[in-house]
């Protein structure tokens, strides 16, 4: 592969791709090279990413190779954060002060009345008309964020859990899609669910485990009307093991998840990967490529989860996701054969992003910057 000015400019066998003289090259025999991936979702709302406008870049740097150019992610969505914070971490990114991935945020989520969940430290818009809640996705996107995010049905800390009401949920759609920007929704359990693929939202951020089995009647709309689905299925996992959960309902939990996704991929929907990490603390994609094997998807669907996938929802894939002449140098590389294991994919060894190393394991096995021959 040949870059030149942050794109790829020629790809192909050795035989064919001519290096020319002076060049840089990166030797990663035995290694795999794959698109940039996508994480797509994510949440700054730790401290370090509050103080994004303050923060040394070394400070801010370390923080996001650890949470995500380490594990190969140069495309971020995030689902919700304080958008000041996080529109002057992305502003200092694209400025050159730090490393970082491009980011996409949605802000501050917008809650039904009485709906900011019971793991939320503050309280949330509360959508209570339609005329209200189309007031509120102006001003959000005239501030800057890049989608709205919903909860169209809240895990408060009493039942029964709220319900965005289906009217709100599709006045805020048809305001975000005349701006030309995505709805996400945190759907919680059946009903959720309903409102936001009934209400026209583009992208779920979470199966709904605790529904167990969903009916073929939604999981054909959700495909239907092109709601993309991110499983976070090791988010599920995580939490019942912090809560001390018996096992039989951690296994109840992941049978459920990986039957909704099983289905969806099944009917031919649109599967991004994600993991909420910056609310879990597990930063490891490892059991989330796990997860969805066991779930039925094969390394070509999780692939796609990765890198082509979000790129197309996100309208970018014209610019990122394969890995072509004329598209952005956004590369990861990695030990060993992801078809032979999927946990390859968490042996990221070196990260680029438009050109530019994100991330370099070290020491870095089988490689060496040098100089090509004349």
């Amino acid at each position: 592969m040949l870059i030149s000015s942050g794109r790829i400019s020629a790809a192909g066998p050795r035989s064919e791709v001519e290096i020319p003289a002076g060049a840089t090259v990166l030797d990663t025999s035995g290694q795999t090279l794959l698109a940039g991936f996508w994480n797509s979702h994510v949440h700054f709302t730790e401290p370090w990413g509050q103080e994004a406008a303050t923060q040394p870049a070394p400070v801010l740097e370390q923080h996001l190779r650890d949470m995500l150019l380490r594990h190969g992610f140069v495309h971020v969505v995030d689902t919700g954060s304080f958008p000041e914070a996080t529109l002057a971490l992305r502003r200092r990114i694209e400025a050159g002060e730090l490393a970082g991935p491009s980011i996409i945020t949605a802000g501050v989520p917008l809650a039904p009345v009485e709906g900011t969940p019971r793991y939320v430290p503050v309280k949330l818009p509360e959508l209570r008309t339609p005329e209200q809640a189309r007031a509120i996705v102006k001003e959000q996107l005239a501030g800057g964020t890049d989608a709205i995010k919903l909860f169209t049905a809240s895990l408060t800390a009493h039942k029964p859990y709220p319900v965005m009401p289906l009217a709100i949920v599709q006045a805020v759609t048809e305001e975000a899609h005349a701006h030309g920007k995505p709805v996400f929704a945190h759907p919680t359990n059946v009903a959720g669910l309903s409102a936001a693929v009934e209400g026209g939202v583009d992208v779920v951020v979470h199966t709904a485990p605790m529904a167990g089995p969903l009916p073929d009647s939604l999981h054909e709309a959700m495909v239907r009307r092109k709601v993309a689905l991110v499983p976070t299925l090791s988010l599920f996992e995580w939490e019942l093991k912090r809560a001390n959960e018996e096992p039989a309902v951690l296994e109840r939990f992941n049978q459920a998840g990986a039957e909704q996704v099983r289905h969806h991929a099944r009917l031919g929907g649109r599967i991004l990967f994600g993991t909420d990490v910056g609310y879990m603390t597990d930063d490891n994609p490892l059991r989330e490529y796990a997860l969805l094997r066991e779930a039925g998807l094969n390394l070509h669907d999780i692939l796609a989860s990765l890198t082509t996938n979000p790129a197309t929802q996100f309208g970018q894939d014209t610019r990122t996701g394969r890995l072509v002449p004329g598209l952005d140098a956004d590369v990861v590389v990695i030990d060993g054969d992801p078809s032979r294991g999927i946990e390859a994919l968490a042996n990221v060894r070196l990260v680029l992003r438009q050109g530019k190393i994100v991330y370099r394991a070290s020491p870095m096995p089988n490689s060496l910057a040098r100089p090509s021959a004349p």
